[in-house]
């Protein structure tokens, strides 16, 4: 009877393993990306609204607040000196619009969680050592760029307020009633900018570039390194 038990837990094992067999290395890539933001919840805490930042219970907001100042003046003079916008301002980790919304840089702002998280998942994937040792270092530099146009645009996208068609869908996305105030319109124009930066463009960034980044190193680097090493010789 023990005999027969194990013998089904086998074959629905094999049969697991061959139902993933065409997906698995996507399957990989989302249990390394779940694994890290499991650490993640586990050591790291944002508090205040991600203004501080608690790592293994201790206090390390002082040592990201020059990463938010340059990721703010980064972005302020890529809009105020390259784009030429002299209404485009900066206070400290404040960057603003002239009669705008205001953004502040914090922790979550700056895109390093991702690029850890990012590194974390080439480091533990298959595939050359010695390529990524290049390929980590690319691809950090290219999140950090993606990450600085995620606030240009977000920045541009609440410079003037929000549209008419966004009162009915935020009055649905996010129950709330809008009354034609000054102090429902500022309600709205939060939900405006949260709508795109920490929710539309984050997702782009997670969803998008990190994984299209891992589809390059996958067709670019991993396959031709496996065949290589399964490739029987002369």
């Amino acid at each position: 009877m023990i005999e027969r038990v194990i013998d089904v837990i086998r074959v629905n094992i094999r049969r697991f393993f061959d139902f993933i067999e065409p997906v698995k290395d996507i399957a990989y890539f989302l249990f390394l990306f779940l694994f890290f933001e499991l650490l993640w919840k586990l050591f790291v805490h944002e508090a205040d609204n991600g203004e501080s930042l608690i790592v293994w219970g201790k206090d390390v907001t002082s040592y990201i607040y020059p990463i938010c100042l340059w990721t703010a003046q980064f972005t302020y003079h890529i809009i105020h000196g390259l784009f030429g916008f002299d209404s485009y301002n900066i206070d400290d980790l404040l960057i603003y619009f002239d009669n705008s919304l205001k953004m502040k840089i914090i922790w979550g702002c700056t895109g390093v969680k991702q690029m850890l998280l990012f590194t974390f998942i080439i480091i533990c994937y298959k595939g050359p050592a010695k390529k990524k040792l290049t390929f980590i270092p690319l691809s950090i530099v290219l999140l950090f760029f993606v990450n600085i146009l995620r606030l240009v645009v977000s920045a541009f996208m609440i410079k003037d307020g929000f549209p008419d068609w966004f009162i009915p869908f935020n009055e649905s996305f996010n129950h709330v009633s809008w009354s034609n105030t000054p102090q429902s319109y500022w309600i709205f124009y939060e939900d405006w900018y949260y709508f795109f930066h920490d929710g539309f463009f984050k997702w782009i960034y997670y969803d998008g570039v990190m994984f299209l980044l891992w589809l390059y190193w996958q067709e670019k680097y991993n396959l031709p390194y496996q065949r290589s090493k399964t490739a029987t010789p002369n």
